[in-house]
């Protein structure tokens, strides 16, 4: 059943809103005073302070007990003491269990010892509901099993650590899916959505994860094991009447479901998306209150229901069990263009009428902002510009879907009906197409967030949602709160519950601003009730809305929200400080006016969108914690924790790690903490391209191992392969076959282990017959013919000189003027080993022979994508001047360069070379896939007959020199076999295509494939 745009039930919008006078803005002194003078009693005691001793021998009873880790230094504190909220809190402790036994022991234990126990998923909370000083859990590591999936009860039975699209894709064997959406689907586990009560793009169809929730196997706050699910009036009488800690707790809950009766009825906000208190609402039959889509009271009491949106103040979930429903089998996407937002929402009441299944809004900041980012400029084709170039000011995304195209279609008829034929709108049915949109509108929150560096899109208020009818008023009024305080805002989201992600651009570390932060807060939750709305509707409460509650509910259903807290957990042992009894709005703000950070000298500058340098401190401010890093299962973003499940090999902890070590958190930016931290960057890329808030954490770790460098120098490791080009250089040639020879032999390879060499892997060979400028030759050129300068690298003009030939040949059947240049490192292999300023004397040198071909538009036409995509990025952040530009703005991939040049291609004579078939497997390198499209080597291969599938990998692994390092092998040869190597011996008659030397070296190791690079593979089809 889905949801409709309805008028308040109940109280009228306007005595629902009758304002309390803690919903506006007052000076904090006074608004302390007022909170101290009604306050009823704190639902539990203040939690102990536990100092190191106490903690210590906390963590000495508990090791014993547990089969995973326990860690209490400071780098994994510093990481888990933020997520995606404003908030900073470092943890006692971070306890990564490996089963529900190591969470059993650590709440019996802390039972006795006063340390609180905190449940934390991917840690992509905007609220800040696991920021906490307690221990804190985390699920995500281990704790990942679907236990069972039922599809003929339409039930998943999950360990909390579970990630949505894990379950998904599990469940679509059966032609099921869970119902719930949240953006964070591929990161967001079903813990923490059980915890924060999610529900997502689909609510007005699916409702919440409170709808969907059956059972749990549960741990009380003293560690007892117990199991919630659905109980009849006799069964709940039954337990009521039982001795132990779970009778007791049911029987404080039913006494105060008989004292807070009335306050439940009366006074829960009407408006279904409610993630906010807690869902006592639930437990009784209260046909005031709107219970959601196609839900209605059976009867009986389910404590699992209770704890959605919990955010772990109950009880702890080791394993969930949810309904599944079945996938829709057809879908349309409409996106409607509006001049302005106010005048899309105006829109979204009548479009309601229609019957859609989703709505979502998409405002022109967040638009623009997608333009600025690699990964999703190229998915913005569903949006239509004006006559000038503009960008529309929102988008309705209007979705039908139904049992066949005909009745989806019916529902796209509808629309256009329903706003006229003057309306602007792009029809999508090709599901490629609509998951772009949705790729798009998925990541708004980050790239709404890293839009105005150093101002950020503060999440403070974007969970209110209220009744779609008053949806405009609410925003029209919210805008007049802003504009009082000179305050902008992005927003974004589910246009059709009433919600309305608004993000104000904010600089908390001015304390003006952070008044302002304080005095939008409360204006958004005054309109929020004055319109019968709710100041939480997916998000949960957590610290920015719980610190509104005490003010936001009346004083009676706050009193049976706190009964609740004491009922289940009377000693404040899980996650204390949320729900109730929540610190202040503005205390443990991650960046606030206490924040000072330095940072650092180097000659790289870290342009934003605008081109402005941020430097190296802002840069790694950028990260807000969103956890995009955090998927597996699709991008190359983030290698390492696709291989680990780490927190720190994740680019968010090491941004986090950065960050504390620039801000004081962590003693020593260049010591261990940070080491550890960045020690598995592959400096692929794949973060500048994939994170919505392109933090290039290559560049970053370049810098950070500069500044190493500084205080301790080089290891002789880094110098061999930083320095490698220049050893290439000398070997290649006459030398070539000596030095390939002794490489191999024992006493070399023995040298290589004592410098901390993989032995594993063979050493890379030199070429005796190198590529030479020369080979170019001089052919007149037509006049129409396209100028190219080949750029031949270091890899190619030393190791493998075939490519370059290849590439010769291709280009000058193509008709191309070719010439080749004298030889330029790049200074790709300094910069990954932290060489900058060697690096940026190599820039200098390049520009200087290339700005000239450049600037009289020669295309500069590269052949291993990291070589020429460092011309494209990291040379013009070395080397400053319009030459640098000139050069970015002319280097182009051998794809690209053929992709452009389709025509020429497609009129050449194609032979398939004898033994070979027709279908190719490409992977790509990850600053290809970052810095350039893979769109462009399916052109290229296809011009020459081939259909193209790419590999569906991300990293190959070995990333330059990190797969020959002998500590990082094992994860080398991990991050291989999560899906490039399968795939590739799963496609034994494919011609396997690779750009990338460290990409064809890792095939042929882990598979024993020789991998083409495509202009080998054009070449050999050469008629």
């Amino acid at each position: 059943m889905r949801r409709r745009a309805s008028p308040v039930r109940g109280r009228s919008a306007e005595s629902w809103g009758a304002e309390s006078p803690g919903l506006g803005h007052a000076p904090r002194e006074a608004e302390g005073e007022k909170r101290a003078a009604r306050a009823p009693e704190r639902a539990v005691p203040s939690v102990m302070q536990i100092d190191r001793p106490r903690l210590d021998a906390f963590a000495a009873v508990v090791r014993p007990r547990i089969a995973g880790d326990l860690r209490l230094d400071a780098l994994s504190t510093a990481l888990y003491a933020t997520d995606a909220s404003l908030y900073r809190e470092p943890p006692l402790g971070v306890l990564i269990p490996r089963h529900a036994d190591d969470i059993q022991a650590a709440l019996e234990e802390g039972a006795r010892y006063g340390v609180p126990i905190v449940a934390r998923g991917s840690g992509s909370s905007l609220a800040g509901s696991a920021v906490s000083g307690g221990l804190v859990v985390d699920t995500t590591k281990h704790l990942r099993d679907i236990v069972a999936i039922d599809a003929e009860a339409r039930t998943a039975t999950v360990q909390p650590g579970v990630v949505l699209d894990d379950l998904n894709r599990a469940a679509a064997a059966h032609g099921l899916t869970f119902g719930p959406d949240p953006a964070s689907s591929n990161r967001a586990t079903l813990g923490g959505m059980l915890g924060t009560n999610a529900t997502g793009t689909h609510s007005i169809q699916y409702g919440a994860v409170v709808d969907w929730v059956e059972s749990a196997a549960v741990l009380l706050a003293d560690g007892t094991p117990t199991a919630f699910s659905a109980l009849t009036p006799d069964q709940w009488a039954a337990k009521v009447g039982a001795t132990g800690t779970e009778g007791e707790i049911l029987k404080r809950v039913d006494a105060l479901l008989k004292v807070h009766e009335h306050a439940i009825r009366a006074d829960t906000p009407r408006w279904w998306r409610r993630a906010g208190g807690y869902r006592l609402e639930r437990m009784i039959e209260a046909p005031e209150v709107d219970r959601g889509p196609g839900r209605a009271w059976d009867g009986t009491r389910n404590l699992a229901q209770l704890l959605a949106g919990s955010e772990g103040t109950l009880a702890f979930a080791t394993e969930i069990t949810v309904g599944l429903t079945e996938r829709p089998a057809h879908a349309a996407l409409g996106v409607v263009h509006f001049p302005s937002r106010a005048s899309a929402l105006e829109a979204v009441a009548g479009i309601m009428e229609t019957d859609p299944t989703a709505v979502e809004l998409f405002d022109r900041i967040a638009l623009a902002r997608a333009l600025d980012v690699t990964e999703y400029a190229p998915k913005l084709h569903f949006v239509q510009r004006g006559p000038h170039g503009e960008l529309p000011g929102a988008l309705l995304i209007v979705e039908y879907s139904g049992a066949s195209m005909a009745e989806v279609r019916d529902g796209l008829a509808r629309l256009g009906r329903h706003l006229g034929p003057s309306a602007v709108i792009t029809q999508l049915e090709e599901e490629a197409r609509m998951a772009d949109v949705y790729a798009v509108r998925k990541v708004g929150l980050g790239l709404a967030m890293s839009a105005r560096l150093p101002v950020q899109a503060a999440a403070i208020i974007e969970d209110a949602a209220v009744p779609v009818e008053h949806l405009p008023a609410y925003i029209r009024e919210l805008e007049e709160v802003m504009a009082e305080w000179n305050v902008e805002a992005v927003a974004y989201a589910h246009a059709s519950a009433g919600c309305l992600h608004v993000r104000p651009f904010l600089d908390l570390r001015e304390p003006a601003q952070v008044e302002a932060l304080e005095a939008v807060a409360r204006g958004s939750a005054r309109l929020a009730r004055k319109y019968g709305g709710v100041i939480a509707s997916e998000h949960g409460d957590g610290r920015a809305r719980g610190a509104l509650a005490e003010d936001f509910y009346t004083p009676a259903l706050y009193a049976a929200y706190q009964a609740t807290k004491r009922a289940f957990d009377p000693t404040g042992q899980l996650n204390p400080g949320k729900i109730v009894d929540v610190p202040p709005l503005t205390e443990a703000l991650r960046m606030g006016p206490d924040y000072h950070a330095r940072s650092v000298s180097t000659a790289m500058t870290f342009p934003d969108v605008t081109g402005r340098d941020v430097g190296f401190l802002e840069a790694v401010e950028a990260c807000n914690g969103s956890a995009v890093c955090r998927k597996t299962d699709v991008g190359t973003m983030c290698p390492p924790f696709m291989a680990t499940r780490e927190e720190k090999d994740a680019t968010r902890g090491r941004a986090n790690a950065l960050r504390e070590a620039l801000s004081g958190g962590l003693p020593s930016l260049t010591g261990p903490e940070v080491a550890e931290a960045l020690d598995l960057c592959l400096s692929c890329k794949a973060c500048k391209a994939e994170c919505p808030a392109s933090v290039d954490m290559a560049a970053l770790k370049s810098v950070w191992l500069e500044q190493k460098y500084k205080e301790e120098g080089p290891s002789a490791r880094a110098r061999l392969f930083g320095f490698m080009p220049q050893m290439a250089k000398r070997v290649a040639g006459p030398l070539a076959a000596i030095a390939n020879r002794v490489n191999a032999l024992a006493p070399a390879r023995a040298a290589f282990a004592r410098l901390g060499v993989a032995t594993q892997r063979p050493m890379p060979t030199f070429s005796t017959k190198p590529f030479k400028s020369s080979e170019a030759g001089a052919a007149p050129a037509s006049p129409e013919a396209p100028r190219v300068a080949l750029y031949v690298d270091t890899f190619g003009r030393f190791q493998e000189p075939s490519i370059p030939r290849a590439a010769l040949a291709v280009l000058q059947a193509a008709g191309a003027h070719v010439e080749v240049p004298a030889y330029r490192c790049c200074g790709r292999t300094y910069l990954s080993k932290g060489f900058v300023p060697q690096a940026e004397k190599l820039a200098r040198e390049l520009v200087a022979t290339y700005a000239p071909l450049a600037k009289a538009g020669v295309a500069i036409v590269g052949l291993e994508p990291s070589c020429i995509l460092t011309l494209r990025d990291e040379v013009p952040r070395l080397v400053p001047g319009e030459d640098a530009k000139a050069v970015a703005a002319a280097a182009v991939t051998f794809e690209e360069w053929c992709d452009a040049h389709a025509d020429r291609l497609a009129a050449l004579d194609w032979q398939t070379p004898a033994g070979e078939g027709n279908t190719a497997l490409v992977h790509g390198h990850c600053h290809q896939k970052a810095l350039s499209r893979m769109s462009a080597s399916h052109a290229c291969l296809g011009a020459a007959g081939l259909s193209v599938t790419e590999s569906g990998a991300g990293c190959c692994g070995v990333a330059g020199s990190f797969g020959y390092e002998a500590e990082h092998y094992d994860v080398s040869i991990a991050i291989a076999e999560d899906r490039l190597a399968p795939a590739v011996r799963a496609a034994p008659e494919a011609v396997v295509v690779a750009a990338g030397t460290s990409c064809r070296e890792q095939i042929h190791h882990t598979t024993g494939r020789t991998a083409l690079h495509p202009a080998e593979v054009l070449a050999a089809r050469l008629g």
